[in-house]
């Protein structure tokens, strides 16, 4: 047996006592007064030293309050008496007794037990209290090893796969010629691209500027054309020829010499579309070019200025083409389809009634008379993200990673743009990188999984597509509605936009794209009725008195106002034609225009939402023939 075989006399006694009072901390005097309490019991006691290093074994083993050890000494003291009283001896006592450690264990149970009951409910809540953060801390630290383990994996070059669908041979590319002609023209004074200031024809402010540098640039102006008359564009995601093309040239306005390389397989929001932009700068001199020679009655050069418009839109919607570039397309249509209307309002003599025939066919025939939008290059640039913010378990799961929580911390605290988060250059602040890696494993939690954002995107998408199926005039507010909600559940609440974090970033507007597609169309219906009235003012000598006059010699049919799917409204005033669309009002005021030359132009097609009211919209239709004077439109 073993024990404390200290001795326990009054003079060991007296000099413990004597220590206490010597100039120690507050701290160790507490500490030797719950000590000196028992031992002053014990010796007082005066029992023999092997009983005394017993009791006060067991009582500093019991770890209980400085009182409750002295009632334990007390007691212990007692039965030890007790059995010397009886005439055993004081080893036989101390063998009956047994292991102090067990004694001390026992007793400190049944003084547990003794104790208030508000002491126990302290207990019990301490106990639960220290569990829960036990757990707490365990679990932090498997979410914590789960997350900084985790890494992504990029197993697709989306570039390459996106550039693979572009692939053309080389004949048929327009790029590189476009490119060419953007470099010999150079980056003159931009003053000359603005067809405002051309708007009073050859006594114009710039005019005879634009015209100098339109000769000077002949040759650059044949490039343009002859790329028209290719069937692609040509353009490919991160080319290393064209940075090549911008460090020998130094062109930084046509291509960048900084630009990613589609090998490097970088974010794949970070590609620079450098040719659709520079295609409206194409459009912007053919434009130009066509307007100068309707003033040299170049009717010639007026066609193939308007039909290389058209097809520079068309060259846009590449197969897997950005959203960017479709839109771009969108855009120089719109171009095409005003440019061929001023000139047959301001010289409608300069094409001949074949060139009519020959333009209004081209119009007719762009994108195959269905111009679909291709949302296939968005996917791949979701599912790009992705791979880039999720691990990969093989089978479209996967969970967030510290790099792609440090991307979207970069975005949502900075406030930039998204690209300029995912910019491996980009220097973001380290309190956002270090506030990324503390609250990581814990905010990981919250964000749904590879697999989820994955398919809420797509189906959120698909939905879309299928709701804007058909003219928008048959478009289902029912549908539309329902989808419009599922995706509002979708981004509403903390839990539901964490969970769905990237589909909320990355979700494009797609409802909008449908939209401007449609006023696309309206244009270029519009501009091929236009071409029949001035077929028909040519042989009879005056404007039909409705368009139904022109089916089906000049038209097919007649062509739907998208807004409601009634004829396009058409009235001759003061001997002149209106060609016009109800617009943004949904309301026919005769074919007067809106006061701003925009405000009418509709901008939402199908059927209007349940607490759309049109009295808040501007007066007006949308005039889509005559064009207002260009003059009219810089002022607005």
């Amino acid at each position: 047996m073993t024990h404390d075989s200290r001795d326990f006399t009054p003079a060991a006694s007296n000099w413990l006592v004597r220590a206490y009072y010597t100039p120690v901390s507050d701290a160790l005097r507490g500490q030797l007064s719950a000590r000196l309490d028992v031992r002053r019991e014990i010796a007082a006691a005066g029992l023999p030293a092997p009983l005394s290093g017993l009791i006060y074994a067991v009582a500093r083993r019991t770890r209980l309050w400085r009182s409750e050890k002295s009632d334990v000494a007390r007691e212990l003291i007692a039965h030890f008496a007790d059995g010397l009283a009886a005439g055993r001896s004081a080893e036989e006592l101390a063998k009956d007794f047994g292991s102090p450690q067990q004694a001390a264990r026992l007793i400190r149970k049944a003084k547990l037990r003794n104790r208030s009951m508000w002491w126990q409910c302290l207990r019990i809540v301490t106990r639960l209290v220290l569990v829960v953060l036990t757990l707490s801390l365990v679990s932090y630290s498997i979410l914590a090893a789960r997350f900084y383990l985790g890494r992504p994996q990029l197993a697709h070059n989306y570039w390459h796969e996106i550039n693979a669908a572009r692939q053309v041979p080389e004949a048929q590319r327009a790029w590189p010629l476009y490119r060419e002609a953007l470099y010999k023209m150079g980056k003159e004074d931009e003053k000359w691209l603005d067809t405002h200031e051309l708007a009073g024809g050859p006594g114009s402010k710039d005019w005879n500027t634009a015209a100098a540098l339109i000769e000077r640039h002949r040759d650059a102006m044949e490039l343009i054309r002859e790329g028209a008359k290719k069937r692609n564009f040509g353009y490919y995601l991160g080319d290393k020829v064209d940075r090549e093309f911008a460090k020998r040239t130094d062109v930084q306005w046509v291509v960048s010499e900084n630009m990613t390389l589609a090998d490097e397989n970088e974010d794949l929001i970070l590609a620079l579309i450098d040719g659709a932009v520079a295609s409206r700068a194409v459009a912007r001199k053919l434009t130009i070019d066509a307007r100068i020679a309707a003033a040299q009655n170049d009717s010639a050069r007026v066609l193939a200025d308007l039909v290389a418009l058209v097809s520079l839109a068309e060259q846009q919607f590449a197969p897997d083409a950005t959203l960017v570039e479709q839109m771009i397309g969108m855009a120089i249509f719109s171009i095409a389809a005003d440019s061929s209307g001023r000139v047959l309002a301001d010289t409608p003599a300069v094409l001949t009634d074949d060139q009519l025939i020959a333009l209004a066919h081209r119009m007719a025939a762009f994108r195959n008379g269905k111009p679909m939008v291709d949302f296939n290059s968005e996917r791949l640039q979701f599912e790009d993200v992705l791979q880039r913010v999720y691990t990969d378990d093989g089978h479209g799961g996967g969970r967030i990673t510290p790099e792609g929580l440090a991307k979207f911390m970069a975005y949502a605290n900075e406030g930039s743009h998204f690209m300029t988060a995912f910019d491996p250059r980009s220097s973001h602040d380290l309190s956002t990188k270090i506030s990324a890696h503390l609250i990581g494993p814990g905010v990981a939690v919250f964000i749904g999984t590879r697999e989820e954002n994955h398919d809420l995107y797509n189906s959120l998408m698909d939905e879309i597509i299928v709701a804007h199926k058909g003219p928008p005039w048959q478009w289902s507010r029912k549908i539309l509605d329902a989808n419009e909600n599922r995706l509002k559940d979708a981004m509403t609440g903390i839990r539901n936009r964490g969970r769905y974090l990237f589909v909320g970033l990355l979700l494009p507007a797609v409802s909008g794209v449908f939209h401007a597609r449609e006023s696309m169309i309206q244009q270029r219906e519009a501009a091929e009725a236009v071409v029949a009235l001035e077929l028909w003012r040519r042989r009879h000598g005056a404007w039909p008195a409705g368009l139904d006059a022109l089916v089906p010699e000049y038209l097919p049919a007649l062509p739907p106002d998208r807004v409601d799917g009634q004829p396009l409204r058409y009235v001759v005033r003061d001997g002149q034609p209106v060609l016009y669309s109800i617009g943004r009002n949904r309301r026919d005021d005769g074919g007067q225009p809106s006061i701003n030359v925009y405000d009418a132009q509709s901008i939402q097609f199908g059927p209007p939402a349940p607490r759309w009211d049109a009295s808040r919209e501007p007066d007006g239709d949308w005039i889509l023939w005559p064009p207002r004077k260009e003059k009219e439109e810089a002022d607005d």
